[in-house]
Parts: C-alpha cells; structure tokens; sequence
C-alpha cells in the first residue's frame, strides 16, 4: 500500500504537469523508464500502457506547439543512420518480423530522444534531467547496495527492462554513479523553495554514490568490476585537481574492501586465469565474438536488429559446444553482427564524437566570460558524462545491451549539453578587443634601430 502511494504521490502531479510542460514531459517519461514503477509495485499496472501515454503527453502536445524532434546536431543524426541501419539489416534478417517489433522500439526511443535534445536548453532543465536519470536508478542500486553492506549476498537478478541479469545490473549503476555526482554538484540551479532542502537532496546523491558502488560488488559482475574502475579512472582524470579526487577514491575503495567477499575477489581472479581454471563463463566470450564478427563479414547490413541469438546455431563453427542460440556478450560485437558495417560505423562515430563534443565542452567552461555557475555546470556535466560512457565502453565490451535505453539517453544528454554550452558562448559578453600586434620583419627592424640611435 506504501509503494502506491509514493507511485500515485508522484503520477498523479507530474502527470498533470506534463500536459501543461514539455520540460515536466520530459522528466515523467525518463522517470518511468528508468525507475519502472510498475515493476516495483505489488499490483499490475501494465495492462494501463502508461509508458505509452507518457510517450504520446511528450510527443503529440509537442509537435501542435511547434516543438519537433532535433534533426541537425551530428548526435541526432547519428541515431537517424542508426535507424537506417536497422531498417537496411532487414533485407538480410533472420527474422524479419522480430526486427521490425525492435526498430519499432528503437524508433520510438530516438524520437523521444531528440525531442529531449529540444527542450533541454538550459542549464537548469539539464541539471533535473540528469537528477532523474541518475536518482530513477540510483534509488534501487543504493537500496541494493545498503542491503549488501548490511547484510552481504548476491544479486543474481537486477532491475527488469534492460538491467534484467546481475550484469547489467552492474553495468547500468556504473553508468549513473558519474551522473548522480553531477546532479549533486549543480543541485542549486534547480532553485528549489527551500534552501534546507537542497542541502539535504545533495547530501543524499553524494551519499549514494558509494553505496552504488557496493552495490556493483553485490552482483559478483566481473564485467561491472572493470566498468566500474574505467569510470572511476575517467572522472578522477578529468578533474582539475586530482589529488582530492584520488583521496576519496581510494578512501571508499578501502573502505569497500572490508565489505567484499572472499568468493568476490576468486572471481575477479578468473579474469586473468580463465584457460588456466578452465572457466567457461569467461573462455566461450571471443568465441562469441568470433561469430558474430563472422556474421557481420558475410552479411554486410549485418544478420538483423537484436537476432544473433536466433543465427547462432547457423554460425558457430565449434558446433553447440557452448549451447544454442548463445548471446553475444558485446554490445560492440552485437551492433556489427546485427546491423553490419554501416551500423558498427555509427555505433563507433557516435561514441568518438560523443568524447569529443563533452571535451569541447570543457573547454567551454573555462571561458572566463562565463558565470561561475555556468563554468561549474558545463565542466562538471561534461566530465560525469565522459566518465559515464567510458564505464559503457568497457563494461558493455561483455554485454549486448546495445538498446539499452540509459545509453542512447546519454547521447541525448551530451547533445543537449553541446547546445546549451554553444548557447551560453555566443550570449557572452564579446571579449574586449586587444591591441593588434603588427609583427614588423627583421629587416625593418634593424633600420629602426639605426635611426634611433641603438645600434644593430
């Protein structure tokens, strides 16, 4: 009875304000994306479609007020190609009508995607959408890491959705610790009515952080383990001062290790040990890859959107010896074996431009034009966003979690970062004109210093 009151404490108002604003549209759809309430109830709410209304409040009052979906930042159009891709890949599918339910999927993600690289223009919407991302999954993987500190275990099962198994469990907390950092830092642009209440929000993202943390080492997840110290690595390098950063770091790495068991740390050995313990899990990996590189070299727009399950058995040349219609464990892997070269381009274009839109972001905010807070808010979103995708490049190396819907929101995140930073440059104050320095040739020079008397 709680849970429906805190679901209907939250639905019912952000409802009536996302017919009443884009910007609360927004915030509702990614809350009931990444929080599922309807997993998290005792009741099934799922016959009620609510994600679908959610979608249709953002999208149809959008469009009628002029609001469409942006078209022309190179991350938008990177998913556009990728929608292509997805649709070309039919024409060599598998199975054909399995493609068409997943580009239907993805098709109706990139345009909510967009629409949000839209409506996020300012510093403030980006500052809450960051703070529902991350505080949508942040509640259930700091619940899951207090629980592990207080009473050990396993999670051998995650959130429903994308973060189903203990993995990307693992791999989905990695990915919002940066981002629930970054919404504590910048948590005064949201303007709240009381001062007090700010304190105590930000206080409560610092402090799940590290129970985030715990939480990954609850799932046993050798891939959340190395995304974990990718992302880790990534933030304490972009910071200004590093020292404080490795402080603290090393500080809740030390603290951690007291609560990680001794069956953790033997798993985390079989990384480096695998042929030698004879550990399957690990050693059937670059067979997978193998294959589904396989896949993607004799059928060039790839074997179809999210099918190399079903063309495994077609592929493997070791002949079920790891089972049938095996998973392919990479989303890197999963994107060229499933859309083919034209997909693996864009998965791979969008990710370095991704890099380098955040890193000229960062060199935005140290435009001394800029206020402190809004050099503060691009320096720290650029830097918790380029932590959050180096944890997804490492960790997702492992997972096929390619469609995972945190991923392609970050993307949207990024651009819209890229267009409030570009924003807040061309508003500036025009820098004051310096002196043209004329440089004079030597020869000219030397004749000036003749007539003045200096000599040569």
């Amino acid at each position: 009875m709680l849970r429906s009151l805190i679901i209907l404490a939250v639905f019912v108002p952000g409802f009536y304000w996302s017919l009443r604003s884009r910007y609360a549209a927004v915030l509702m759809y990614l809350w009931f994306a990444l929080f599922r309430p309807q997993d998290w109830l005792w009741i099934d709410i799922t016959s009620l479609r609510l994600s679908l209304v959610l979608g249709m409040v953002l999208l149809v009052p959008s469009l009628l007020s002029g609001i469409g979906p942006n078209l022309s930042h190179p991350l938008s159009i990177g998913m556009l190609t990728f929608l292509v891709s997805s649709v070309l890949s039919q024409w060599t599918a598998v199975q054909p009508a399995l493609g068409w339910q997943w580009i239907d999927f993805i098709a109706r993600l990139f345009v909510c995607c967009m629409l949000m690289v839209t409506i996020v223009n300012d510093g403030k919407k980006l500052t809450g959408v960051i703070l529902v991302i991350g505080g949508s999954l942040g509640f259930h993987a700091g619940k899951a890491g207090l629980a592990f500190a207080l009473g050990g275990g396993r999670f051998a099962d995650g959130l429903a959705g994308a973060f189903v198994d203990n993995n990307g469990y693992a791999l989905g907390t990695v990915m919002i610790m940066p981002l629930l950092i970054a919404a504590a830092q910048n948590m005064a642009l949201l303007e709240l009515p009381r001062p007090d209440l700010v304190k105590w929000v930000r206080r409560a993202f610092f402090l799940a952080v590290p129970f985030c943390g715990l939480a990954v080492i609850g799932t046993y997840s050798r891939g959340g383990f190395l995304s974990l110290c990718a992302a880790g690595l990534v933030f304490m390098l972009c910071q200004k001062r590093r020292v404080m950063p490795l402080i603290v770091i090393t500080t809740l790495f030390t603290v951690g290790v007291a609560f990680v068991p001794q069956a953790y740390i033997d798993r985390l050995s079989t990384i480096t040990k695998a042929k030698e313990i004879n550990e399957e899990s690990a050693m059937s990996r670059p067979h997978f890859w193998q294959v589904g590189i396989d896949m993607g070299m004799s059928r060039p727009f790839g074997v179809g959107l999210r099918q190399y399950e079903q063309a495994y058995d077609r592929y493997d040349f070791l002949h079920g010896r790891y089972g049938k219609k095996r998973a392919v464990h990479s989303s890197h892997v999963q994107v060229f074996a499933e859309l083919g070269f034209l997909g693996a381009l864009t998965w791979t274009a969008m990710f370095a431009f991704a890099f380098y839109a955040c890193y000229r972001v960062r060199r935005i905010s140290g435009d001394e034009r800029l206020s402190p807070e809004h050099q503060r808010l691009l320096f720290t979103m650029a830097n918790a966003l380029m932590a959050s995708m180096a944890g997804f490049v490492v960790g997702g190396a492992f997972l096929a979690l390619a469609l995972n819907d945190l991923t392609w929101l970050t993307f949207a995140a990024v651009a819209a970062l890229d267009r409030i930073a570009t924003g807040m440059l061309v508003a500036a104050p025009a820098p004051a004109r310096a002196p043209r320095h004329v440089r004079v040739p030597l020869a000219f020079q030397v004749l000036d210093s003749i007539a003045e008397g200096r000599g040569v």
